[in-house]
């Protein structure tokens, strides 16, 4: 059987794959992208609607972002349009929270009049104000994941989709082998950049798992067309998070909502279910004056984290070539140009822009090393 040789092989064809796939290649060498599906972006990337909020997150995606913000507004790579529009964050707060609102760096604080200027569909009364976050924007998440392959592309890296991978083994020599539609690739290096998929992969290559936990998020959208005198077109992002709710424009006419749910599950094709969509009208109708007699669609995503909420991202420890690009944890797409430059420099070998190091986040931290360390006694 012929064997295709590959300098890199990443595993995933999502924003993470997709990332660092086009920083790699832009070094040289042959790189492959496996996608076990027929489109790249199919599960977790398609079905994203990001913000680039740098003040929200854990450090080490509050470090990301302040790398990535840049990038979004001065793209490295051709473009076909903006990939980020400004955007404001109202978190709604009750008259009891007001002072223990968390207020990000340049935020504003908006009274009920306000507030209900933009959004005038909430109810009078249930809310003192909100604070504004000034700093965020909306990502165009679909031109994002084409600028990456686009670049991807014209660097002659390779993708191969429907990859369905049968085998992953490693050769005494310290080759890997990965068997996928009945062929055989060999590389030095495997990038396990598979989503909620990420442990399967791993347990295919003969790697412990680093616990990863996929988590359901389920979207439910609502049409202006369904509500006398109401627009969603200039609607902004609106939390409400006593009730585990939020809000957002999506589209001409469209309203996107989400319970901000996070239900373990297995990987999978993720499907909403009824009770979580119900339960989402209901934290709807409960904070504004319309009532929903008809959900345009809905649909649901899997965000992946690892047992400490930080990314997983390095070489595995007594593994050699296998690196590991998990657990964004929903901070995936925002932080992709900061992870993807970061992931390509630790398997290339190649030095870090100073932007890393302007942090203070010390990133060798996340590395897979954590979960497999234990102590003497």
């Amino acid at each position: 059987m012929p064997v295709r040789l590959l300098d890199t092989a990443i595993i995933g064809g999502g924003i993470a794959g997709a990332s660092v796939g086009c920083f790699l290649s832009s070094t040289g060498g042959r790189v492959g992208l496996f996608e076990m599906e027929s489109s790249l972006a199919y599960h977790t990337t398609g079905r994203s609607a990001a913000l680039l909020t740098p003040f929200y997150g854990p450090d080490s995606m509050r470090a990301f972002a302040a790398v990535a913000s840049d990038f979004f507004y001065h793209p490295r790579f051709d473009t076909d349009k903006p990939l980020v529009t400004p955007k404001r964050v109202l978190s709604v707060v009750r008259p009891d929270d007001i002072m223990a609102a968390e207020r990000p760096p340049h935020s504003l604080w908006w009274n009920e009049t306000q507030v209900l200027r933009e959004v005038p569909f909430l109810k009078r009364g249930l809310f003192a104000g909100a604070v504004v976050d000034t700093c965020v924007a909306a990502i165009d998440v679909h031109e994002l994941h084409s600028m990456y392959v686009r670049q991807f592309n014209a660097n002659s890296g390779e993708i191969f989709t429907n990859a369905k991978i049968s085998e992953i083994r490693q050769t005494p020599s310290g080759v890997w082998e990965i068997c996928a539609n009945g062929k055989i690739f060999q590389t030095p290096v495997i990038v396990n950049a598979a989503g909620a998929w990420g442990d399967e992969i791993a347990r295919i290559a003969s790697v412990p798992p680093v616990g990863l936990i996929p988590k359901r998020r389920t979207v439910v959208m609502l049409s202006n067309s369904d509500f006398e005198n109401t627009d969603f077109d200039l609607m902004h992002f609106v939390i409400v998070e006593p009730d585990y709710l939020y809000f957002q424009n999506f589209g001409s006419g469209k309203l996107m909502m989400s319970p901000i749910d996070q239900t373990p599950s297995p990987p999978c094709d993720a499907q909403p279910e009824e009770l979580d969509v119900a339960v989402t009208v209901e934290r709807f109708e409960k904070v504004t004056t319309l009532k929903v007699r008809q959900i345009d669609h809905t649909w649901a995503g899997l965000r992946t984290f690892s047992a400490d909420l930080d990314p997983v991202i390095g070489f595995e420890p007594g593994v050699e070539g296998f690196f590991w690009l998990a657990g964004q944890g929903g901070y995936g797409i925002f932080s992709s140009p900061a992870i993807g430059q970061y992931a390509a420099s630790l398997i290339g070998n190649t030095p870090l822009p100073d932007s890393f190091g302007d942090t203070g986040f010390r990133f060798e931290s996340l590395s897979p090393e954590r979960f497999r360390l234990t102590e003497n006694f």
